[in-house]
């Protein structure tokens, strides 16, 4: 039983920190504040921003293990849902070149997605060491850009059960 009202808790959490943009829930932040779960920046480049990683692996754990899902819950999970569609990226390829990584155009490739995503344009956005912030992945310093997980296919997982998700939980009228 006390195993039941920690993770319950734990979810009302993680409705709590969902980020609400004009009215419309999204998904989550890398960092959320411990007392008012707004968006917090974590290391110089780790913004204050929806983050699609960590939301993917939310989203995943509310879908997976939430099997009689509150109107709360559904609400949360198909708005998140949808913004995974809304803002995957087609056609191009986070990829080692001689100039290190880097966004290229590739036919047919994708879905990626960005791992931060700007409050309120769904926009990527990046951060770099000196704590300054970028709109193209390619204006930061080279140690950051190859160093570390701009772009992920990893939300792709997300997608499929979604899909799977939205058939088992029909919106009810």
């Amino acid at each position: 039983e006390f195993r039941r009202v920690l993770f319950r808790s734990g979810i009302q959490c993680i409705l709590a920190s969902q980020i609400v943009d004009k009215g419309t829930r999204t998904v989550w932040p890398q960092q959320a504040d411990a007392l008012t779960f707004k968006p917090v920046s974590g290391r110089n480049y780790e913004l204050p921003a929806q983050g699609a990683s960590e939301s993917a692996s939310l989203l995943l754990l509310l879908m997976n293990d939430l099997p009689h899902p509150t109107a709360a819950e559904q609400r949360a999970i198909r708005a998140a849902g949808l913004w995974f569609w809304k803002t995957a990226i087609y056609g191009q390829s986070w990829t080692g070149t001689s100039e290190g990584r880097e966004l290229v155009d590739k036919p047919g490739a994708g879905p990626i997605w960005a791992r931060y995503y700007q409050i309120g344009t769904d926009k990527p956005v990046f951060g770099d060491r000196d704590k300054s912030i970028h709109d193209n992945v390619s204006e930061l310093s080279a140690e950051r850009r190859n160093g570390y997980a701009w772009y992920s296919a990893d939300a792709q997982r997300v997608l499929d059960r979604f899909d799977k998700w939205s058939a088992e939980h029909p919106e009810s009228k």
